[in-house]
């Protein structure tokens, strides 16, 4: 447990007593395949303290990206079959808050989609399968 207290001229107000931090960094998980997003989301939980949401597509997504105004978006590249629609989300995300630490997972590997995921504005690529460690690496640069 830990509390913030509040004292206004001078004199003790309130104590809000919470669990974690007041400063946990909020992650939002954009991923089709819901099997994915909950072992992510194992990893982060088990791994450090954070406000972590979830989203399945572009639309959603963004939406979430507009009300939670998430810290980090940890982005998978294909949500579908025929598109890389992770590089719509990166521009929306970018053209909303450019100082959004966006973090593009994915099994394309090419080195070109790399490069312009960065010069979009991604923070880090990531290859799926997801290794922990470059996962953690990633969040906390």
């Amino acid at each position: 447990l830990k509390y913030k207290k509040f004292v206004i001229n001078g004199q003790l107000n309130f104590y809000i007593i919470y669990l974690g931090g007041l400063d946990m960094k909020k992650v939002l998980i954009v991923d089709n395949s819901s099997y994915m997003r909950m072992f992510i989301r194992k990893i982060l939980e088990k791994n450090g303290s954070y406000n972590i949401s979830e989203a399945e597509g572009k639309d959603d997504s963004i939406e979430k990206i507009n009300i939670e105004k998430p810290d980090i978006v940890l982005l998978d590249l294909n949500m579908s079959e025929a598109t890389m629609d992770g590089i719509e989300v990166l521009k929306d995300i970018m053209e909303i808050n450019p100082e959004t630490n966006v973090i593009i997972m994915s099994a394309v590997g090419h080195q070109d989609v790399k490069d312009k995921c960065i010069a979009l504005g991604a923070k880090s690529y990531i290859r799926k399968p997801i290794d922990t460690k470059a996962l953690l690496k990633a969040m906390n640069n």
